[in-house]
């Protein structure tokens, strides 16, 4: 088993389809997300207890009533999946989500966590979230820092620094490479010692709204509305003139790229109170209706 773990927008579905892709062994996804609906469109939308298979041979499901019943009946399945991976909510300790497992039927091989090395401090230090940042790194066995590609040198190096004073683990720098996937993500790890990991109390104060349009949204509104909006993330697709767009809000970046899945219509917009995602919603239902 492997638990992806890493603080809202830090890359671990974008990891977690590069596993899917490159990987030579059957895999069993246990998406556990924040939201009503599952919005990665490279992925599936899966209800609760409902296993869907994949093209690849492998099997995705989101977490019913119980993450180990859950496991439980993945090991039953024929053929049995090679290994399961859990993609942890991101206000979620990963430490904790692989306590669940049965370690006789399931062994943990690697709690990997992800870390936007850009924005890794400033969260570090934010309340009520800093603690919980701090443990998603600390508790991991091996720490991918993300997002470097879009900091200076001495920025990306300064974050590298920020994440290497709380991980005893090793920290290394993601990659496409799908060698790199199968060697580095796929292969084994040895555990941590986890010597500065301190278990991370339940995150309160997070809430979430489904937003749906109903017709085509423009792109240069929708960004601006959403740099504005105060929420922690949001994603989604949506209907564009001319394509479908993917939508990723991750700390202050706003990323929109066409793909060519169909689109869902909705973000889930994910914020610190009801107060902000209601408000961001209402900021959308104007770009929207105008």
């Amino acid at each position: 088993m492997t638990v992806l773990g890493g603080w809202l927008g830090a890359g671990k579905t974008t990891l977690l389809n590069r596993m899917l892709a490159h990987a030579d062994e059957r895999i069993a996804v246990v998406v556990n997300d924040i939201g009503e609906i599952n919005v990665d469109a490279a992925l599936i939308s899966a209800a609760d207890d409902e296993i869907v298979e994949l093209t690849n041979g492998c099997v995705c499901c989101s977490i019913g009533q119980s993450l180990a019943l859950t496991l439980r009946e993945l090991t039953l399945r024929d053929p049995r999946p090679e290994r399961i991976v859990i993609e942890a909510s991101g206000v979620a300790d990963p430490v904790q989500v692989a306590a669940y497992g049965d370690r006789r039927r399931v062994p943990l091989d690697a709690v990997i966590t992800l870390a936007d090395a850009g924005t890794f401090e400033r969260r570090a230090r934010l309340d009520p979230y800093g603690p919980l940042v701090k443990a998603q790194v600390a508790g991991a066995d091996l720490v991918v820092a993300t997002k470097l590609d879009l900091l200076n040198s001495d920025a990306a190096t300064a974050g590298l620094e920020s994440i290497r004073t709380v991980s005893a683990a090793p920290v290394i720098e993601a990659s496409t490479d799908p060698e790199w996937i199968r060697r580095v993500i796929l292969g084994s790890h040895q555990p941590a010692r986890r010597v500065d990991y301190t278990p991370a109390p339940p995150v309160t104060g997070i809430s979430t709204h489904t937003w749906r349009t109903t017709g085509p949204v423009d792109v240069t509104r929708l960004t601006a509305a959403l740099e504005h909006s105060g929420l922690l993330r949001a994603k989604g697709t949506l209907t564009a003139p001319d394509n479908t767009l993917l939508v990723h809000l991750a700390g202050d970046r706003v990323e929109i790229t066409t793909i060519t899945d169909h689109a869902l219509d909705a973000l889930v917009l994910i914020g610190t109170s009801d107060a902000v995602v209601t408000a961001a919603a209402h900021a959308l239902d104007r770009i929207s209706s105008s």
